[in-house]
């Protein structure tokens, strides 16, 4: 993996930054001489509301039951840190080994059995697992189906046997975790998906695209009427195209099936093919007769690797994987998540949030795309989106945004755009009592590197590092009560 490291580029240099204000110190020395860095500006327009921010920083997965109580297992307190809005279950049985957890199977295991007999359903360790995601802050959308097969024998995939039979017991189900049926729960659970991938073949259906695409539109009519204050979409496929979007699509509109929203995955190399994906998704959608349809691309992460990533031996693989885990995809990520701002996606869900080997997590410690993911989640807590411009290199992108009481924040991720000194012009940088700017680089986890009262612009901020995340947070100042 050598060859791939330099390629990518991954220079391990150390982060300075530079806060340049009208007669103002610096918050530290310029390391490199002032030489081979890139100079770009940041607009701030700190008044012009541009609507709101979309929370995409969804995630698959919640934290795992496995080994909660051994030492440095336990992932929940850092994993509400997050702010993750809405978490996708599947694969959950792959994180929590010998645990019969969310898959339709693995709740009601004989399907043979009386659906309408409690006897027959195991809900506790799903309980426990959703409870995880409630206690978190984060909201449930419930993949109804199964995980994923990478065995050679498939045991799940199969399609159910009697469509009926399998619509009563995901009714069962929904009943349990929504009206509190048979000591169950009312949460608001909005969304579920019928199935997953059914395009990748037996690994997740074992019959034909089109035997799948008439089984969801049976089984989403059915449960729209039995609860048509709910959503339901799918089926999560996992090759994107327009041929597959409107055949699944114009099925639906074929049945009178509902259709609240379609869902895809995609693993990419690339920021901007990532944001053409939703304006697709959208064009294609409409045309079969769906302009109200949601748009989720509920699995998706970085992977400069393409096609070549599946082709790879074991170790060179995992040494991949531990690069897509690195400080370039959380910088991509970053980009991607406020390119997405502008595009007609509705839901974004990171794969995975938790501690697989696509996870934020290095053997339960935060990886850098964990503190890449965080720096997104503590921006979203700025719900107003204020307008911003600026001449930042190709893949590098800035996002702002303010709370009820003016406070704003800044998240610029500079993804593979070398080192930059960046010039913020904040409009009314004076009227804010304090500032503090944290970096993601590779000496620094979304760390604080600089901070002080009031000053005023432009306010520069140097990175040196190949790829990185800066943070800017800045409190209006306010009264003192005791002067009232």
């Amino acid at each position: 993996m050598k060859t791939t490291a330099s390629k990518y580029g991954m220079r391990l240099l150390v982060c300075v930054l530079l806060a340049a204000t009208a007669g103002s110190a610096t918050a530290g020395p310029d390391r490199d001489g002032g030489t081979g860095v890139a100079k770009a500006s940041v607009r701030i327009f700190a008044d012009s509301a541009a609507g709101p921010i979309k929370e995409l920083n969804g995630g698959n997965l919640a934290p795992p039951l496995m080994d909660e109580e051994m030492p440095g297992c336990d992932i929940r307190e850092s994993f509400s840190r997050l702010n993750i809005p809405i978490t996708r279950l599947h694969d959950a049985p792959l994180e929590n080994a010998g645990m019969r957890v969310v898959d339709i199977p693995l709740i009601f295991a004989n399907f043979h059995a009386d659906a309408n007999d409690p006897r027959n359903y195991y809900f506790d360790q799903t309980d426990d697992y959703i409870r995880n995601c409630v206690e978190s802050g984060t909201q449930v959308y419930y993949r109804l189906g199964t995980s994923i097969e990478h065995s050679r024998n498939k045991y799940f995939t199969d399609p159910p046997s009697d469509a009926g039979k399998w619509i009563d017991v995901v009714s069962n189900v929904i009943r349990h975790y929504t009206e509190g049926k048979w000591n169950g729960y009312r949460y608001d659970i909005e969304y579920w998906e019928i199935w997953n991938e059914p395009d990748l073949g037996p690994k997740m259906w074992t019959g034909t695209l089109e035997a799948f695409n008439d089984f969801y539109a049976t089984a989403a009519r059915e449960l729209k009427k039995r609860f048509p204050h709910l959503k339901f979409g799918g089926p999560g496929h996992c090759a994107f195209g327009e041929e597959k979007v409107k055949a699944f699509a114009e099925n639906c509109a074929k049945h009178g099936a509902p259709l609240d929203f379609y869902s895809f995955h995609y693993y990419s190399p690339s920021d901007t093919e990532l944001l053409q994906m939703a304006l697709d998704a959208r064009r294609w959608l409409d045309e079969s007769g769906f302009p109200d349809t949601e748009i989720h691309l509920n699995e998706w992460h970085y992977n400069p690797y393409g096609g070549a990533l599946w082709g790879m031996g074991p170790v060179e693989q995992n040494e991949a994987i531990r690069f897509m885990r690195g400080l370039e995809s959380a910088a991509f990520l970053n980009t991607v998540l406020i390119g997405w701002q502008d595009t007609p996606i509705d839901r974004a869900f990171y794969y995975t949030v938790t501690t697989t080997r696509w996870g934020l997590y290095d053997d339960r410690t935060p990886n850098k795309t964990y503190y890449g993911m965080q720096a997104f989640g503590e921006l979203t807590r700025y719900g107003e989106r204020v307008a911003a411009a600026g001449n930042l290199p190709e893949g590098s992108r800035t996002l702002a945004g303010r709370n009820a009481a003016g406070d704003l924040a800044i998240l610029t991720a500079c993804w593979k755009s070398g080192p930059l000194e960046i010039a913020f012009d904040i409009d009314g940088i004076e009227r804010f009592g304090s500032i503090e700017v944290r970096m993601l680089d590779p000496t620094h986890d979304l760390e604080k590197v600089f901070s002080a009262g009031t000053v005023s612009g432009p306010l520069k901020v140097r990175t040196v590092s190949e790829s990185s995340v800066i943070l800017i947070e800045m409190k209006k100042s306010r009264p003192d009560p005791a002067e009232k």
